[in-house]
């Protein structure tokens, strides 16, 4: 146990390691250009602290005009009566906008049967509706009130100048400078001396941290820099309107301002300065340790093989079950996280408490190490996973996105349901959100009723209806399942569910025909066993008897004789009996092979009737033949074709109706050779021809033929092995073998 967790301790030390060797390269990376070899000055903020100082300066000390004379420098554009004319909107909706401000007040007056408030009301109203139409008639009557707008902005500034002057002062503990007007000479410093010669060595670079010189007229133009705006909230900010009467003056001053090397701790910038000095230190200090730290940590991580130890985990078993898409989505979130954490571990600021920005890289870097240590975890078992098996495309169709795209696309499989289903829902929706719309905008009450009852309620019913009916099939289906044979679904129109009504109502009559198929199936078992032991027995209790009879004393010669014939002519029979079982077993199972040639047909079957001519003869049928002239080839085993013709002869030579006649016929259509036996039967059939193909089955019922029952079953079978077909038709009397095979 000691071991393991000095394993686990080591394993993470190093994840340590390797975070702040990571965060600290990394913020050596970003941010080498705004710390190496850099001051305070070189950055943003300080540019931003120096243009509002300017600012305040230009106010404050440079600027001399008085509120009157600026609004005599006030200028009115074209542009600025378009955008006040059109601050609100259109002529018409200005309008509007007034009515509707003034209808609740009329209402009520009107209600109250107060006509004095009532006239007032509309005289205010037609004062504000005559004011808004005369800014769009009269170039002068909008211009006169642009103007207005401007010098009460102008006053605002003036009332606000003090305040700026008091912030001014504020400053000038940051900054030391010596500023002449280049036209008029006027000198401006907050030295003690005004001696261009003794400011000039006090403002010198030995005695400042940051000097800005302006040697030529055209590098300060004072007007350029305001300071920060204080809105009134009466049309826009005062400062474009100050600025744009101030720009006039535009005075060119020429001089030095630098920032003292004893800034005092009261200064604006101070602060700032520290800071940037603490983060500065930190940042050579953290990158340092970081860039060592990380090139340790790999050199860890190789010698000791420490990424390896992770293949051993348990968790990698776990890994293997999730899905590949979401391992890669996992992976690169974790990378994302990773690399915004690194980010914030050590964050420079020139702002905030530095205690709290301590605690926050503690806590970040313990953040981050768990969450580099969950990514190394990923990366390893992805790779030995991937090592081990590669990519295969049975994990992509395991992937969430794969069985997500099947899901679409089997919810879509038929386009006009899902798009019924879609349409309905996309109803619903708005029904819901239009309630939350007309919530502020109650006019649209009666509109919204009508629209209701109109669409959203005979949608709402014909979504019910589907769902109903789609319970129904439900219910009608886990009835089947049960044995419930139910009546019919009703199945009207095309839509889907219809469609699925009457794949089941198919089922459920292809369950009723397998059911019968069963029974009969069942009852032909029967029947089998039954002529199976009939067959079988007849000739072995004959055997049995006359070997009896044989073992009696004194038996005459010629008893002898009849009985031993008796014997053996049973023998046969059974011996035929269990050779016709034995082939049929063997043609059912299909456990027999063909060895097929090409073979004349007609000569095949002149060759079987041969070997029948002597049974033949002795019949007192007539057998008439139909064979063409010419060779009819089809590619077939030899051997077991014979059997069926003989099988078929030699059942026409048993069941034949006596003084009948026997047609045999062979013809060639296209590509199919067609072979016909037609007789009267001595027996009556009945209608079920199928039956016939069945082992042990007769014509003969009471079994008193020589017959097996096998013979058109075996046939039959040999047929279906050469993928021909044989079909028997009985019309009265009239039995029927037609034979179908390929013609080569």
């Amino acid at each position: 146990m000691g071991t393991k967790w000095k394993s686990r301790l080591r394993w993470g030390a190093w994840l340590l390691l390797f975070t702040i060797g990571l965060s600290g390269t990394l913020t050596f990376l970003s941010q080498w250009d705004a710390y190496l070899g850099k001051s305070y000055f070189d950055t943003d903020e300080f540019q931003s602290e120096y243009n509002t100082f300017l600012g305040y300066l230009h106010i404050s000390e440079v600027s001399n005009l008085t509120g009157d004379e600026m609004k005599e420098r006030i200028t009115v554009s074209d542009e600025e009566m378009e955008e006040y004319r059109f601050r609100y909107g259109e002529l018409s909706d200005q309008i509007n906008s007034i009515q509707e401000q003034y209808r609740p007040q009329l209402e009520e007056a009107r209600a109250d049967h107060n006509q004095k408030l009532e006239s007032y009301y509309q005289k205010q109203r037609d004062k504000k509706i005559e004011d808004i139409q005369k800014n769009f008639d009269s170039e002068k009557y909008v211009k006169e009130k642009v103007k207005k707008e401007k010098e009460k902005q102008i006053d605002h500034f003036i009332e606000n100048k003090q305040e700026v002057k008091r912030q001014f002062k504020q400053w000038n503990s940051s900054f030391d400078y010596y500023l002449q007007n280049n036209e008029s000479a006027e000198v401006f410093t907050n030295l003690s001396s005004s001696n261009k010669q003794d400011a000039y060595q006090k403002l010198n670079n030995g005695n400042m941290q940051f000097v800005q010189e302006y040697k030529s007229a055209k590098d300060l133009s004072i007007s350029d820099y305001m300071p920060p705006s204080d809105d009134t909230g009466e049309g826009p900010n005062y400062e474009k309107t100050v600025t744009d009467v101030l720009s006039d003056e535009n005075p060119v001053l020429i001089g030095k301002i630098g920032v003292p090397k004893s800034l005092p701790k009261t200064s604006m910038i101070y602060e700032q300065y520290h800071m940037f000095k603490i983060n500065q230190l930190f940042f050579y200090i953290y990158s340092s340790v970081g860039v060592v730290g990380f090139a340790i940590s790999i050199w860890l991580a190789r010698k000791y093989r420490l990424l390896g130890a992770i293949g051993e985990l348990p968790i990698k078993n776990v890994y293997r079950k999730v899905p590949i898409d979401l391992k890669v989505v996992s992976l690169l979130l974790f990378v994302f996280v990773l690399l915004v954490s690194v980010g914030n571990i050590f964050t420079f600021t020139l702002y905030g408490d530095y205690s709290v920005m301590i605690k926050n890289t503690l806590f970040d870097l313990l953040f981050t190490s768990i969450i580099a240590g969950l990514i190394l975890i990923q990366v390893v078992c992805l790779r030995a996973e991937i090592d081990e098996k590669g990519l295969t495309r049975e994990d992509w169709r395991n992937s969430l996105i794969y069985r997500l795209w099947m899901d679409v696309l089997k919810a879509f499989h038929s386009l006009g349901f899902a798009f019924q289903i879609l349409v309905l829902l996309v109803i619903v929706f708005a029904s819901g959100f239009g309630v939350g719309f007309i919530m502020y905008n109650e006019q649209l009450i009666a509109l919204y009723l009508i629209l209701f009852l109109v669409v959203t309620v005979p949608a709402l019913l014909l979504l019910l209806r589907k769902v109903s009916y789609l319970n129904r099939i439900v219910i009608h289906s886990s009835d089947l399942a049960a044995g419930k044979m139910e009546p019919d679904l009703k199945a009207k129109g095309n839509s889907p569910l219809a469609g699925l009504a009457r794949n089941i109502n198919t089922l459920k009559h292809g369950v009723k025909a397998l059911q019968k198929s069963e029974a009969k199936s069942e009852r032909l078992k029967t029947e089998l066993i039954t002529n199976v032991s009939h067959d079988l027995r007849t000739p072995l209790t004959s055997i049995i008897t006359y070997t009896e009879l044989l073992k009696t004393p004194d038996l005459d010669q010629d008893s002898q004789k009849a009985y031993v014939e008796i014997i053996d002519r049973k023998s046969k029979r059974l011996k035929v009996l269990i050779d016709d079982l034995f082939e049929a077993s063997k043609m059912a199972s299909g456990n027999i092979e063909l060895v097929r040639t090409k073979a004349d047909i007609v000569q095949m079957l002149q060759q079987a009737l041969a070997e029948n001519d002597e049974a033949i003869e002795k019949s007192n049928l007539q057998f008439r033949l139909s064979f063409s002239e010419h060779p009819i080839h089809a590619n077939v085993d030899g051997q077991k074709m014979w059997r069926v013709f003989d099988n078929l002869i030699g059942n026409a030579l048993k069941y034949s109706l006596d003084q009948t006649r026997v047609y045999i016929e062979i013809e060639q259509r296209q590509d199919e050779v067609i072979i016909s036996f037609k007789n009267i039967t001595k027996y009556e059939l009945g209608g079920n021809t199928e039956e016939l193909f069945e082992r042990f089955k007769r014509g003969d019922t009471s079994r008193h033929t020589d017959g097996s029952g096998l013979g058109l079953a075996i046939a039959k079978s040999i047929v279906d092995l050469h993928e021909g077909q044989m079909d028997v038709e009985v019309d009265g009397d009239l039995f029927k073998v037609i034979i179908r095979l390929d013609a080569v």
